[in-house]
């Protein structure tokens, strides 16, 4: 679904990141699993689990979807336990979503952008095998911390996993305690460079205030429509500045005050609303700057070969963050290739847009109640 960038290696070179797993191919030097067994079901196991969520901390408790078996489901699940909301039922979703590869490399970058150390999956006992086999896959490629709360017997592809890695086990709530207190001690980040902390009413209220975006700028060319259409093909646009209530225009970011309460709250809402990491960081870019979907995948940051930069080298904590997941998922993708020079390894290309994907940025930006700028004559 992503458009290969020009003056790339050719595809066969791309080696997408997939979550994929194998007993003969895992890290011995990986955290031990944790196992709490809880042969009896027993209410306080889950409710000590659950409570071991503090993303402050970098670790976070889930809670599965009951008894989703699509392959996706446990990817969503691990999203919105990082305060990630997917589209409500009644919105059409984003194509990526009901891919299973493209929601595991999305959870994937969100947890090492985010710092997680630590998942709690509840409810073990419950998730598919291809579920499990993604997660190992996923715990292999960020070195997490992986704790199962089986709330019943084992399943045989849980019991296959657990005889080949590393692993103990842990059959009362008071050791539970002690095992999901464990990470205390480690410092607390500051709230101030992790802004989904507070997170945003999702969705947004009717009467929830409009931003308007920075003038675009002129450069570099392209259509400046904000046209989207859904995946059932209804066309939309994007309210005009003439909506109600009033909309509020955005400083451009060189005169921006980043403690402003508008791009905070802008923020939140982007932190919030958008699960995937390159479709927030486009917003972000759009919040600081004013472009437009249709240049967003001609910016370029700066490089040896190229000092002229697009974009913003002193970007605010919480776009910081937003860029670093997406440049994550862009290496995930395997449009990064370490082996080569600067100006082709794609490094400084943050984004990678194909028409569905400015179709969800687009959709992404009016979640978040935010307008392209009024084009005064």
């Amino acid at each position: 679904m992503t458009s290969t960038p020009s003056g790339a290696a050719p595809d066969e070179t791309f080696h997408k990141w997939t979550p994929t797993w194998s007993l003969d191919h895992t890290d011995p030097g990986l955290p031990p699993i944790t196992l709490i067994t809880d042969t009896h079901d027993q209410p306080a196991y889950t409710t000590t689990a659950l409570a071991a969520h503090q993303p402050e901390l970098g670790r976070i408790a889930v809670h599965p979807t009951p008894l989703a078996t699509a392959p996706a489901y446990l990817a969503h699940d691990l999203i919105r336990a990082l305060g990630k909301h997917l589209p409500p039922p009644h919105i059409d979703p984003p194509w990526w979503t009901s891919n299973a590869d493209e929601s595991w490399r999305v959870a994937v970058a969100w947890t090492q952008a985010l710092n997680i150390s630590h998942y709690v999956i509840c409810r073990a006992h419950r998730i598919t095998g291809r579920h499990l086999e993604h997660l190992m896959a996923l715990r292999e490629r960020t070195h997490i911390r992986l704790t199962l709360v089986a709330s019943g017997p084992s399943p045989a592809a849980l019991s296959t996993i657990l005889n080949t890695v590393a692993h103990h086990q842990i059959d009362s709530i008071e050791d539970a305690r002690q095992h999901l207190s464990t990470d205390q001690a480690r410092t607390p980040r500051t709230p101030a460079s992790y802004a989904w902390w507070q997170n945003a009413p999702f969705p947004g209220p009717h009467d929830e205030s409009w931003y308007e975006l920075p003038p675009r700028p002129r450069r570099p060319a392209g259509n400046p429509d904000e046209i989207t259409s859904s995946t059932r093909g209804t066309p939309t646009r994007l309210p005009s500045t003439d909506s109600q209530p009033p909309v509020i225009a955005l400083p451009t970011f060189k005169r921006a005050d980043t403690s402003s309460t508008h791009l905070a709250t802008v923020a939140q809402r982007i932190h919030t609303r958008i699960a995937h990491p390159v479709h927030a960081a486009a917003v972000s870019i759009r919040v600081l700057t004013g472009y437009g979907t249709d240049q967003l995948a001609q910016l370029t940051l700066p490089a040896p070969h190229r000092p002229r930069t697009d974009l913003p080298t002193d970007l605010p904590d919480w776009a910081g963050l937003l860029q670093n997941a997406a440049r994550i998922h862009t290496d995930l993708q395997g449009y990064i290739r370490q082996d080569l020079s600067d100006d082709v390894s794609g490094e400084d290309t943050p984004f990678r847009l194909s028409a569905w994907d400015r179709n969800d940025v687009a959709h992404a930006t009016e979640t978040c109640h935010l307008v392209a700028a009024h084009v005064r004559r």
